[in-house]
């Protein structure tokens, strides 16, 4: 299933600018929290920048006036700075000083539950939305038929999209779904709704069930140019089969996660 796509328009990313020290005045440390202050920092940095209102770009402010608004030392605050350096999400630059890097999401992996990626961005407390590379019926391949359990020569729907995070590519994503049973999910505007959503709400037919397999791949020239990364750049693919709560196959899916943007996170239970 995974093939070149053809390149999009980049979407316009927010300007990033200097981060004042009033827009992190909600900002406070609980010294009665038995969670080490620094902890307690890196971890409300870690959500206005997953949220979106620390953005890619910005400039921090200094560690010395950041250390004085949050009234600790600047040893503790350093140690904040450096777990957010470590995973990511921030980074120093001389000359500059500390800057917001690329928001990086944990994308759970959990034996029960699934979300789409529009539930999961917005979970996060970010926008979700789409650019639509490609939506047309076509044959399916081999593969797709034998994923789909149609017979040769079934049609299918395509739907390939870069899904972005408040305006950020984080994904690409090709998905397949049996043309006979869905032929006018091709009436929708899947650059504006989550296939999902409209599933559920228009054929009524939830997603229940799904497998997935994960593997790390180098993206080629056509997938790292939508995604706005360098070719050869490292990236997780995602494949999924889903059903619906009778137990048929709905879907068949591949979606190119930004290695940087994105990590698994296995949740298991004994």
């Amino acid at each position: 299933m995974r093939s070149p796509i053809s390149a999009g328009q980049t979407a316009t990313a927010l300007a990033p600018a200097s981060v004042g020290l009033d827009q992190l005045s909600s900002l406070h440390v609980n010294r009665r929290d038995h969670t080490p202050i620094f902890k307690q920092i890196a971890a409300q940095l870690r959500q206005q920048i997953e949220q979106g209102k620390l953005r890619f770009g910005d400039v921090m402010p200094g560690e010395r006036e950041l250390a004085e608004s949050f009234r600790v030392s600047r040893m503790t605050l350093r140690a904040a700075i450096d777990e957010l350096v470590d995973e990511g999400l921030l980074t120093r630059q001389r000359g500059r000083g500390t800057i917001v890097a690329h928001v990086r999401i944990s994308k759970q992996a959990q034996v029960l539950g699934f979300m789409s990626f529009s539930e999961e961005m917005r979970a996060r407390g970010l926008t979700p939305s789409s650019r639509v590379l490609d939506f047309k019926s076509e044959v399916a391949n081999a593969a797709v038929a034998a994923q789909l359990d149609l017979p040769l020569g079934a049609q299918v729907i395509l739907l390939k999209r870069v899904r972005l995070a408040n305006g950020e590519p984080m994904a690409l994503e090709c998905c397949y779904v049996p043309y006979e049973r869905f032929k006018r999910l091709l009436e929708f505007d899947l650059a504006a709704r989550s296939l999902y959503d409209i599933l559920e709400q228009e054929f009524e037919t939830r997603p229940t069930l799904c497998e997935e397999t994960v593997e790390a791949i180098a993206l080629n020239a056509p997938e790292a140019r939508d995604l706005g990364c360098k070719r050869g750049a490292p990236a997780l693919l995602v494949t999924r089969v889903t059903r619906d709560a009778r137990g048929a196959l709905i879907e068949a899916e591949q979606t190119l996660y930004r290695s940087d943007r994105y990590r698994m996170v296995f949740m298991r239970e004994r």
